[in-house]
């Protein structure tokens, strides 16, 4: 009598074990997914940091925004001028730091809005960056129209008006943030600097300097500092702060603006 021995059993049994564990494994796999614990990866070392290290881990700037140049140690000084509430800002001081302000604000993707008696000093920006196409536009004093401004597309405004700005159509709203850049301290400044949520003031007259620390309660050595601060540095002010930044062009910036200068 012959045996027929059955081949293949063990095999079959094997494959029954290893299906088994296979979804005992999937199961837990997907229980640990339903908790929030994720996929089970690689097992590796911890990464552990001695709380003396933390500071190493700090970035050297404490808001998202436009970078304005450097402080007195150096450090990033960024102006977060995309927000979701209005946000006014005066620039008492030089063309070309506006200038400088707008060009990187449209770097990160919002639109600028330029409001201007004097059209022929931005076209240059305006050809660089494909004819308005691009987020830079320029407009006539008084005809800027509503930008829709929103937190997909937010804008800046640069008023850029003279001494005596007439009080603009569109104004400082959700999103939108709005630059009046005055050449030097006008009648219509102390309304101005009322409203401002940051002021930034360049070089000026002792007289103009004098009436800043009036009207904005400026230290005697910041007051006195005014009329010797060199080309492309400004006094950046808020309520509570005050901050010296140094506006540092990058090549293809002086290579379409020229380098810093406070006279235009």
């Amino acid at each position: 009598m012959t045996t027929t021995r059955t081949t293949g059993a063990p095999d079959a049994e094997a494959t029954r074990a290893e299906a088994t564990r296979a979804g005992s494994g999937l199961r837990r796999a997907g229980e640990r997914l339903r908790r929030g614990f994720g996929l089970i990866g690689p097992r590796h070392g911890r990464h552990l940091l001695p709380a003396a290290e933390l500071d190493a881990l700090a970035l050297p700037i404490g808001d998202d925004g436009v970078v304005a140049g450097v402080d007195t140690e150096g450090r990033p000084a960024v102006l977060g001028v995309n927000r979701p509430t209005p946000y006014d800002v005066v620039l008492i001081g030089e063309l070309w730091t506006a200038q400088v302000l707008a060009l990187r604000t449209a770097a990160t993707g919002a639109r600028v809005a330029v409001e201007t008696g004097r059209p022929q000093a931005w076209m240059q920006m305006v050809h660089a960056m494909g004819g308005g196409q691009n987020g830079l536009s320029v407009y006539d004093v008084g005809r800027v129209p509503p930008q829709g401004a929103s937190a997909g597309t937010p804008v800046l405004v640069v008023r850029d008006c003279g001494m005596r700005p007439p009080r603009g159509r569109v104004a400082a709203g959700p999103w939108q943030s709005v630059v009046t850049l005055l050449p030097y301290l006008s009648p219509v400044a102390p309304r101005l600097l009322r409203q401002a949520r940051l002021t930034g003031i360049q070089r000026v007259s002792p007289d103009e300097a004098a009436e800043l620390g009036r009207t904005m309660g400026l230290s005697r050595a910041e007051v006195e500092s005014l009329p010797g601060l060199p080309d492309g540095v400004t006094l950046w002010c808020t309520d509570r702060d005050r901050q010296y930044v140094l506006t540092q062009p990058t090549d293809a910036e002086i290579g379409l603006l020229g380098n810093p200068r406070r006279m235009d």
